[in-house]
């Protein structure tokens, strides 16, 4: 259907296109080519062209600067993440190993995880 309407859009802009002619078109043309050669847009072009790759320069130079301690405060950020989570690994060890040890060593007699599940035995810990 999407296509249909795109063909359709298209035969129609081509029928009402060649109605008008190639002068409207060429109108647009000449003035696009009077807009484009007129020395106030050159100028223009050429400033905004100077203005753009000065900011890109002075962009690269304060990225370049701020790199290594960008980096830095990464690797910070990086171990104090890995250091937290070895404690919450150890925690969570303590309170799983402490004092249920003969539930946990009764409830995994199954190995590989083919353990049976029934109304008496919940999918879900």
């Amino acid at each position: 259907m999407k296509k249909f309407i795109f063909l359709a859009g298209l035969a129609v802009g081509f029928v009402v296109g060649s109605r008008a002619g190639r002068g409207p078109y060429e109108s647009l043309e000449r003035t696009a080519r009077q807009v484009a050669d007129d020395p106030e847009v050159q100028r223009r072009a050429t400033q905004a062209k100077e203005t753009a790759g000065r900011v890109a320069q002075d962009t690269a130079t304060t990225v370049k600067d701020k790199a290594p301690e960008v980096a830095s405060a990464a690797k910070d950020a990086a171990s104090g993440a890995a250091a937290s989570a070895s404690g919450a690994a150890a925690s969570a060890k303590d309170r799983l190993g402490g004092g249920h040890q003969d539930d946990l060593d009764a409830e995994s007699t199954s190995g590989g995880g083919d353990a049976e599940v029934g109304d008496d035995r919940p999918l879900s810990s």
